[in-house]
This record gives structure tokens, C-alpha cells and sequence, in this order.
């Protein structure tokens, strides 16, 4: 499900009112459809509802959702919080609400009297800015959105919270709490953007009339990942195929210290249907994950005294890479110069895409620049503390922006940016940030980004969009997550029951 920007829903208006539904209908739409869903989430018939109305379009659509409350029983009161409204049609809703005798109190004026409402209230509408918020609230709309957040009512926002703004992660820190967000038409990024999401409690998506012909021409920047999306690009099995047709992936992996990390990333290649999959490892490594993993053929490659690759392995390597339709590389390898040299090497051999993680990622942090020789696609999969690495950027600057930092860093270095975290996003170079809904602390356990990175290079492979194989990597990963928190609890869920889990998904999707 895709988001649109504050100006695409301006322009989304502006067409409908060319294609001739003007703004009036859309407006009377917006706030029926909110009457509506608050009705359906709280039955208002005999309810005290007290609506809190900005003195823009925002409030205009509080009024049209006061007037549908009342008839459908509501005990009304409205809150103008910034006087009388000032725009044409927002003053034309406040005139029928006031001719329905609507009790109206202004906020400032009426105070003695607001205080007496909220003491008694069951709902409250936040009509104040919705998507209009920009900058800081002024000094009464605080004092509303104050009253808002300390009454005992359920708090409904129309559009958006108020002081939320609608395209970005930012927000006055006296932003209205809603327990529900009515959104109008379409998701806006604040919605699923973590940091602001939060404020919106519960969305409702409604329909205000918006025809889908006029939508074809947006560029979204934001997409909330689902399994309708997923599915787009799960494509079943033809009855007369082979291995071959699935892939030939070659991971790159482990060491002395960390054989796991290669066991569990060729797992997650194998869960999600590779075809044919082959690891490159030292000796020690590789008798490990034949003694767990029976599927793999194996690339034999030298060690040197640490007990990792030496990069004279490169010259075995080489003849397998040209054949190979994905790669990954970095899962417990350990950190020292024959990683780092490897690292460069299979990046600058390589011909199909190329997925680096862990230790390949901290090999890369010494180089960046390296990857504006690279002509394959590239999917990092940094946690934050390599992101922090790889932007040169402290971790709590990172935290504060972090959207916009890995926005930057893709579009200039040309890769798909995994960034893994409480929620887990891509950020590739064109677009802004797909959003995943899936996962829990379960995950946050040594071997979990292991199992993703293969999974990701397992749907990479099988020639999946490399954009759209890290986005269902990563969807499928938090879901096979949830299922086993719910059969083993996030204490005791390992990485393996979340490979394990991936049958019962895959199952459920008919794939």
C-alpha cells in the first residue's frame, strides 16, 4: 500500500475537481466517511463527542463530521480552536453545523464552559490542521491539543493528529495521541513513518470518492509492505521446471569463529526456493554445514591463520562467480585485510547482483567509494551501528533522521540500503523507504540477519527485482518471525523455527 506526499493529495483534489468533483463533495465526503468509522469503532448514539475544529479544511470536515454524529444520535460539542474559519468552504460547513444548533464553544472565550464538556466526554475529534501542520503549534493550538491528550475519551484524528507533520518523521512534541487516525483516501508517510506512526494509534483507511484513473500518474515515495505486495512478485511454480530455473546462488561465508552464520544464511536461501546453491567456505566451515544443512555443493576456498578466507581464494572463487545469478557475501567472515580485499574483489568480479552483510559491510566502511565502481546492483544490510560506520554519521544522529541519511547514502552510492532495526525499512537509490509491518524482539537474537541475508539472495537469485527481493526478504523474515513468537514465544524462538516457519507462510500463500 503506497503513501502520497501533502502536494500529491493536492493535486489528487485539484484533478477531481477538473474531472469535475469539486471540493465541496470531497469535503462532505471526508467528513461523513469520518462520522462513519468513528460510529462503526464506538457507537455514538448517546455518547457525549466533542470535536476540536482548526479554522482551515481540516476543521471544515470536523464540522460535516459533527453534523453526520448528531444524526446518528451523538451528543455534540464543537471547539473552535483558532476562532471562526477563514476559508470559503471550511466557513461554509461551520454555518450549517451552527443552523443544526450544534453547541459551538471558542476555545479561548469559552473556557469555563470547555472544561465542563471534557469533563464529561466519551470521544474526541481532532480536526484542528490534518495534513496542513507545518513548523510548531502556536500557543492555542497546544493548549488544545494539551486538553486533547489529558481527557479520558477516545481520540479520533481526522487525517492526521495535529501537529504531526504529513510527509516526514517530524512532529511538534505536543502533537494530539490518537487512539485512531481517520485517513482520507490514501496512506500519507507520517502514517507509516515509525517515529510519527505512533501518534496515530489505529488507522482507518476511508474512501472519500477519489476515482483510482486519477492516480495513475503519482510517483509514490512511501510504500507500507504487505502481503498483497509480496505476492505481486511470488510467482508459483511451472509443473514442468527445474532447478535451474531457480537460481544459482553462490554464498560466501563463515569463519573459524562464526561457522553458524553459514549454516543459517544458506537455510534461508534454501527456505525461499533457490535453486541451486553453493557455499564458498574454508574447510572448517564448510564439514559444519554439511553436518546441518545437507543441500549446499560447496566451493572449497584456503584459510589463512585466523581462521578465515585468504583472499589468494579468489582464483577458485573466479570461475564460479561469471555463473552465479546472485551473490552474497559477508556473514561471519570475521574483519581483517584478506576480508576486506575479498570483499573488493567479488564486488568488482561480479556480474549478477550482489548482497553484502556484517563483516562485509565493515569492509566496505573502509572503501565506500569503491561501490561507485560497482555496475551490479549492491543490497547492503546494515544494523545501525554499521550504517553508522558506513555514513561516517554518530548512531544517536543517525536514530534522529534516519530516513533522510539513508535516503542520501543510497541515491549517492547507488545501492538498495536493508536497514534493520525495531522497524526494519529499504531504501533504495529512486524512491524513498518501503515500510515493514512484520517482525518482533524475537528477532533480536545472534544468527536472525544471517537467516535474512539468504533469504534475500535465495529470492535474489531466482531473478526476483533486486528492489523487491530485500523488500519481500524482509517481510517474509518479520512473518515467519510472528508465527513462531506465537507457537514458542520471543524468548525461546531461534532463527532456525524462523526458517522453519517459512513453510507454513509459503503454504498459506499457495507457493
Amino acid at each position: 500500500m503506497y503513501a502520497v506526499t501533502s502536494s500529491q493529495m493536492k493535486e489528487l483534489e485539484n484533478r477531481c475537481n477538473q474531472w469535475g468533483l469539486d471540493y465541496r463533495t470531497l469535503m462532505e465526503n471526508a467528513g461523513r466517511a469520518a462520522a462513519f468509522c468513528i460510529n462503526e469503532t464506538i457507537p455514538i448514539s448517546g455518547k457525549r463527542c466533542v470535536i476540536f475544529c482548526g479554522k482551515g479544511n481540516n476543521g471544515g470536515d470536523g464540522f460535516v463530521a459533527a453534523r453526520h454524529l448528531v444524526e446518528m444520535g451523538g451528543l455534540v460539542t464543537i471547539i473552535l480552536v483558532e476562532g471562526i474559519p477563514t476559508g470559503r468552504l471550511a466557513r461554509e460547513m461551520f454555518d450549517l453545523a451552527s443552523e443544526m444548533g450544534i453547541e459551538i464553544l471558542d476555545l479561548e472565550v469559552n473556557l469555563n464552559r470547555v472544561d465542563d464538556v471534557l469533563a464529561d466526554v466519551d470521544i474526541i475529534v481532532d480536526a484542528i490542521y490534518g495534513t496542513g501542520f507545518r513548523g510548531q503549534l502556536s500557543q492555542t493550538a497546544a493548549d488544545a491539543c494539551s486538553l486533547i491528550n489529558n481527557a479520558i475519551a477516545a481520540v479520533f484524528s481526522l487525517d492526521l493528529p495535529s501537529g504531526v507533520e504529513a510527509d516526514d518523521a517530524n512532529g511538534d512534541i505536543g502533537c494530539v495521541r490518537a487512539d485512531f487516525t481517520v485517513a482520507f483516501d490514501s496512506l500519507k508517510p507520517a502514517h507509516i513513518l515509525p517515529l510519527t506512526a505512533k501518534q496515530c494509534g489505529h488507522i482507518c483507511l476511508v474512501d472519500i470518492g477519489i476515482p483510482d484513473e486519477l492516480k495513475s500518474e503519482i510517483q509514490y515515495r512511501y510504500a507500507l509492505v504487505d502481503d498483497s505486495l509480496v505476492l505481486e512478485h511470488l510467482k508459483k511454480r511451472r509443473a514442468s521446471s527445474h532447478k535451474g530455473d531457480y537460481g544459482r546462488l553462490i554464498n560466501i561465508a563463515g569463519s573459524q569463529a562464526y561457522p553458524g552464520a553459514a549454516a543459517l544464511s544458506s537455510l534461508g536461501a534454501l527456505r525461499c526456493g533457490v535453486g541451486y546453491l553453493q557455499l564458498a567456505a574454508i574447510p572448517q566451515v564448510g564439514n559444519l554445514v554439511a553436518g546441518k544443512v545437507n543441500e549446499p555443493t560447496h566451493i572449497v576456498l584456503r584459510a589463512n591463520g585466523e581462521g578465515r578466507i585468504a583472499v589468494s581464494s579468489m582464483e577458485l572463487l573466479e570461475p564460479y562467480l561469471s555463473r552465479a545469478t546472485a551473490i552474497t557475501i559477508g556473514c561471519g567472515l570475521g574483519l581483517d585485510e584478506d576480508t576486506t580485499q575479498l570483499v573488493y574483489q567479488v564486488l568488482r568480479s561480479a556480474t549478477c547482483p550482489v548482497v553484502v552483510d556484517a563483516d562485509g559491510i565493515n569492509a566496505l566502511a573502509e572503501n565506500i567509494n569503491l561501490l561507485n565502481d560497482i555496475s551490479v546492483p549492491v543490497i547492503l544490510t546494515p544494523h545501525l551501528g554499521e550504517l553508522s560506520r558506513l555514513t561516517g554519521v554518530p548512531v544517536e544522529e543517525l536514530e534522529n533522521n534516519l530516513y533522510e541519511y539513508a535516503g542520501r547514502f543510497a541515491k549517492k552510492y547507488h545501492v538498495i540500503l536493508v536497514c534493520k532495526g525495531h522497524k526494519t525499512f529499504v531504501a533504495p537509490g529512486d524512491f524513498g523507504a518501503f515500510l515493514n509491518t512484520t517482525g518482533n524482539a524475537g528477532l533480536a537474537k545472534a544468527g536472525s540477519g544471517d537467516l535474512l541475508t539468504g533469504m534475500i539472495g535465495g529470492l535474489l537469485a531466482q531473478g526476483i527485482d533486486p528492489v523487491m527481493a530485500a523488500v519481500c526478504g524482509v517481510y517474509l523474515h518479520g512473518k515467519a518471525a510472528d508465527g513462531c513468537a506465537q507457537k514458542k514465544s520471543q524468548y525461546a524462538m531461534l532463527p532456525t523455527d524462523v526458517a522453519e516457519e517459512l513453510t507454513e507462510i509459503f503454504l498459506s500463500y499457495d507457493r
